[in-house]
């Protein structure tokens, strides 16, 4: 059987099972990857900002507190199935040099950081984060068997 790549750009939701592999390119993006053994099925967002000041009411992947609700949707999750799902967050680096420190953090920190907050508050164990530093990622999920790997590149000015 041969797999299917599906590329998630910026600001995308995808889900996927069976032989396709879910893919996304990060910089300060985050990633944020939904597994669920139980019913073979992932979903993987690409999230460009952290918060929104009016939640979408479409799937949508532009910032992370749309990604989270948009993920479960996306794979007919439910509160009930939290227990059953694991996360993977990457991406959320440091991608553009200042000749000046940043006071309150970097786009990517703050992506990466608001991940892992709402995953945490919906009960959704985090199996895996690769976030921060001057690094890109790719993050790919493989949904037949419900793996995931993370490259990292480094950023060629």
């Amino acid at each position: 059987m041969s797999t299917l790549d599906v590329y998630v750009g910026m600001c995308e939701v995808r889900s996927g099972k069976g032989a396709q592999i879910l893919r996304s390119t990060l910089g300060s993006c985050v990633g944020i990857g939904i597994l669920w053994p139980q019913r073979g099925v992932c979903a993987l967002a690409h999230c460009l900002l952290p918060e929104s000041a009016v939640p979408s009411t479409q799937l949508s992947a532009k910032y992370v507190t749309d990604a989270i609700p948009s993920l479960l949707a996306s794979i007919g999750a439910t509160a009930d199935h939290y227990s059953e799902l694991d996360a993977v967050v990457a991406g959320g680096a440091f991608m553009m040099p200042h000749t000046r420190p940043i006071l309150h953090g970097g786009i990517g920190e703050s992506n990466a950081l608001t991940a892992q907050r709402l995953l945490a508050e919906a009960g959704i164990r985090v199996i895996h984060t690769e976030t921060g530093g001057h690094v890109g990622r790719q993050l790919s999920i493989h949904c037949d068997t419900q793996r995931f790997v993370v490259r990292s590149f480094e950023r060629v000015i």
